[in-house]
């Protein structure tokens, strides 16, 4: 296999799916749901199966155990091709396994083990000899996810991928670990793209203005922001443009890794320099296909089908 054109880095977890759970049983009785299913998730892997998806050559970092769980992760990556050279596996730790309950209206509920691999990703997990000449983009699937890879890994293996010429990318899930974005001050400068959902930007910026939200990211180093919006679409802030693109009305089944195939769809976008509207409709694309099958993205299948899903809005129009 040929050193990846792309990277993922970031959390890697399995899925236990529960569909259509319309309530918890009581203590002593067996509840029936709809279906069980055993599935990849976390940002990083959904990121990087999304890409894969695309017809591009990614590999993914990130921390598993040496478990069933574990082996399962690096065969659904053998299945869509994905480099897991980057992977660390630890003998001391088990896999993240999540138990995913999905009500009918496609919305989910986690329940996770506390002692994983999710928070001790670590510097010592990562091996920069992987960030080569000729990668085009590094995705950092959520930052405040695991303190010790902020703190610790994000910035030199930001600036190892800056120095390489690679475009870098980073969505982020809310704070637990208490450093805010003031903790990540070194890392900032070398993000060409931050993603976080509208409301995460808002509580960690104290702003609901989304020119300021922009402008605070700007001011901290980042070179652009993208902010996804849910049902109400996605605006970007990008080379001196601003743009807003409308969400797609879609049959919704599982919203489970949605954001992390917007940003899937996005860096496929960014390392082919397409215009900043392209961009964002393109990547809206893919997350509104995600969503129509269970799974972290399963709705999504190729290239082609997100080309035929835009063409037909087109036509639609």
């Amino acid at each position: 296999m040929t050193a990846p054109d792309i990277l993922c880095a970031g959390m890697i977890v399995v899925d236990v799916i529960v569909d259509g759970l319309e309530a918890m049983p009581r203590p002593g009785e067996t509840g029936r749901v709809s279906s069980v299913t055993l599935a990849s998730g976390g940002d990083a892997i959904n990121e990087a199966f999304a890409i894969a998806k695309l017809g591009n050559n990614v590999g993914l970092m990130g921390l598993i155990g040496q478990d069933s769980q574990g082996q399962f992760i690096k065969d659904r990556c053998a299945h869509y091709g994905v480099s897991t050279e980057g992977l660390h596996a630890d003998p001391e730790r088990s896999t993240t396994t999540s138990i995913v309950l999905l009500d009918k209206s496609g919305e989910r509920s986690f329940l996770s083990e506390r002692n994983a691999s999710i928070g001790a990703y670590g510097p010592e997990h990562v091996d920069l000899d992987i960030i080569r000449p000729g990668l085009k983009a590094l995705s950092i699937g959520s930052i405040f996810t695991s303190q010790p890879f902020d703190t610790k890994a994000l910035g030199p293996l930001l600036r190892k991928a800056k120095s390489v010429g690679a475009i870098t990318v980073a969505d982020m899930v809310m704070d637990q670990q208490g450093y805010g974005l003031d903790g990540l001050a070194e890392a900032w400068e070398y993000l060409d793209y931050v993603v976080p959902s509208e409301l995460e930007a808002q509580i960690f910026t104290g702003s609901t203005d989304p020119k300021a939200i922009a402008a605070d990211f700007r001011k901290r180093g980042v070179k652009n922001v993208i902010l996804k919006r849910g049902s109400q679409g996605v605006v970007g802030f990008a080379d001196g443009e601003e743009v807003a693109c409308p969400a797609f009305s879609v049959p919704v089944v599982d919203t489970t890794g949605a954001g992390d195939n917007f940003v899937g769809g996005l860096v496929h976008c960014l390392v082919r320099k397409m215009p900043l509207a392209d961009t964002l409709r393109f990547a809206s694309a893919v997350a509104g296909l995600s969503v129509q099958a269970v799974g972290a993205g399963a709705g999504l299948k190729d290239l082609a089908q997100v080309e035929r899903f835009l063409a037909e809005q087109r036509v639609q129009a």
